[in-house]
């Protein structure tokens, strides 16, 4: 029995076959979009293992953080924090050195992981100064509010994270009584 293109059977088939490599096709495009998902989680992941501010935290905490954080490129020449102006972030520099400008004259260079961005998630008021990426770099970058409501739920990670930040702030404040 042969069978012609005008045949209800065929055009059954057919059909059926659209239909069959339509949901393969959809079916690979959705593992290829979650493995792309995974991917950046898992770097995201490697990138806050790697982060000293982190150091203090556990796995689970870590990622719990994931919820507030973000691993984004930054371009050479990027301004990442803008004087006067409040972004509701805070940055991690995870390769670059950055330059602080403050009315544009150069007052500091941040080395390799520096945090940025902290003094406005501390007082709640505009950034007061820019910080210039010197080179292409990979970020962590943490949403202010997401990161005080993990706090609030998670009180030792907000303890951790308070004490690091507070080292910090303590470390440029000598360093910078020493001038």
């Amino acid at each position: 029995m042969a069978l012609k293109g005008d045949d209800p059977m065929v055009r059954k088939a057919m059909a059926v076959l659209v239909l069959a490599v339509a949901i393969v096709a959809v079916g690979f495009g959705g593992f290829v979009g979650i493995s792309s998902a995974e991917d950046k989680v898992s770097a995201l992941s490697k990138a806050l293992r790697r982060a000293k501010l982190f150091s203090g935290l556990n796995e689970a905490e870590r990622v719990a953080l994931e919820s507030a954080a973000t691993l984004r490129h930054g371009k050479e020449g990027e301004r990442i924090i803008e004087q006067g102006k409040s972004s509701g972030r805070m940055f991690i520099i995870l390769q670059s050195q950055a330059e602080v400008r403050i009315n544009g004259r150069l007052v500091a260079t941040l080395s390799v992981q520096a945090l940025v961005g902290e003094i406005e998630f501390l007082d709640r008021l505009p950034a007061t100064a820019d910080v210039v990426l010197l080179e292409d770099t990979d970020l962590i970058e943490l949403n202010n509010a997401a990161l005080t409501g993990l706090m609030e739920r998670q009180p030792r990670l907000g303890y951790v994270l308070m004490s690091e930040i507070a080292g910090i702030e303590a470390r440029r404040l000598r360093k910078t009584s020493r001038k």
